[in-house]
């Protein structure tokens, strides 16, 4: 894997992470799993970037297995993370799978991220 060095803050979240103002979401059948083993996980992103303005995102089954192993993680998001404001988002039926293995990377996105406003 190669290294990617972009410095960004950021919050560290590990797992699945839902933001909501006057937003409708559902999110059904969803199965996040993130495995962290001997790593070093600081304010980081791991996932796929959907990023909608007035929007209706529909993504079913989501599935999202995050892998990290002797990484070195920072600004970074491990899981899925969907923020929507003023929107509908449905998050069901989809695969995502993200597998990092003795990798350093920094101020990055891997995996899947919903933001719609």
């Amino acid at each position: 894997m190669k290294t990617v060095s972009i410095i960004v803050a950021g919050l560290l979240t590990l797992g699945a992470s839902t933001l909501m103002a006057d937003s409708e979401v559902n999110a059904n059948e969803n199965l996040n799993v993130n495995v962290v083993s001997d790593s070093e996980v600081v304010d980081s992103v791991i996932g796929t970037s959907i990023d909608a303005a007035d929007s209706t995102i529909n993504a079913n089954n989501n599935l999202n297995v995050n892998v990290v192993n002797d990484s070195t993680i920072e600004d970074s998001v491990v899981g899925t993370s969907i923020e929507a404001s003023d929107s509908t988002v449905n998050a069901n039926d989809n695969l995502n799978v993200n597998v990092i293995q003795d990798s350093e990377i920094s101020g990055s996105t891997v995996g899947t991220q919903i933001k719609a406003r």
